[in-house]
């Protein structure tokens, strides 16, 4: 097993482009990136997933999102770290345009090559989102 985190590999970066594009188009269909059954946490849960109920829950993400103010979200960085000829652990950072700054969210894939591509098994961020957009940004509340 490599133990040495990198920048992502061209198919790698491939995936992420993709996921990226995919999350950004309201009719976008993110959940074709994901196993059959995958792994969704947060530090405030773990569920398994079908890409059926992942879709489910996108436009209610997609408004809460919207409710909060949330524009872009875009890709800082990301690097890989390949576990063996089929897993690949993927650390990712993203700032998400906000009123008042903002917000970085990060999360970390565990991705599987399949004959068509990579499909997410597990998909842990590493913030609790909902927590996250109730909460006013640094210096965008009121002052004394």
């Amino acid at each position: 097993m490599n133990t040495t985190w990198s920048n992502p590999d061209p198919d790698i970066r491939a995936f992420l482009d993709d996921f990226d594009e995919r999350g950004a188009d309201p009719d976008g269909s993110s959940e074709q990136l994901f196993a059959a059954a995958f792994l969704a946490a947060d530090p405030s849960f773990a569920v398994a997933l079908t890409p059926e109920q992942l879709a489910g829950t996108l436009p209610a993400r997609r408004a809460m999102f919207e409710a909060a103010g949330v524009g872009a979200v875009r890709r800082r960085r990301a690097q890989q770290l390949r576990l063996d000829d089929r897993h690949v652990l993927v650390s990712g950072t993203w700032s998400a345009d906000r009123a008042g700054g903002a917000l970085e969210l990060s999360s970390t894939l565990l991705l599987r090559s399949e004959q068509d591509g990579y499909r997410v098994l597990v998909y842990l961020n590493h913030h609790d989102i909902s927590a996250l957009l109730a909460s006013p940004l640094p210096g965008s509340g009121p002052t004394p």
